[in-house]
């Protein structure tokens, strides 16, 4: 039960990372804005995954620093919904 646990973060791990990289290349490449749905969401994800990696590992630093980045984008997003401010 152990070892699956362990593999299953991983894959958790792994596609935090494979989604926020995504959305950091999409944009690099002027595929999707900043400021777009699409990119939003794949950066929530993204960190949600990272987050829950990082807590099962007792990475204080990088838990840490993907809540602020989800936070800040959970404002862009709503700030895309509510019109701009």
């Amino acid at each position: 039960m152990v070892i699956l646990r362990k593999y299953k973060m991983e894959l958790v791990g792994w596609t935090g990372a494979t989604i926020s990289l995504s959305a950091y290349s999409l944009n690099s490449l002027n595929i999707v804005g900043s400021q777009s749905v699409a990119y939003l969401l794949m950066n929530i994800f993204g960190c949600f995954f990272l987050i829950l990696y990082a807590l099962s590992k007792k990475a204080h630093a990088s838990w840490v620093l993907n809540s602020i980045w989800l936070i800040m984008t959970m404002v862009a997003l709503l700030k895309v919904y509510m019109g701009g401010w």
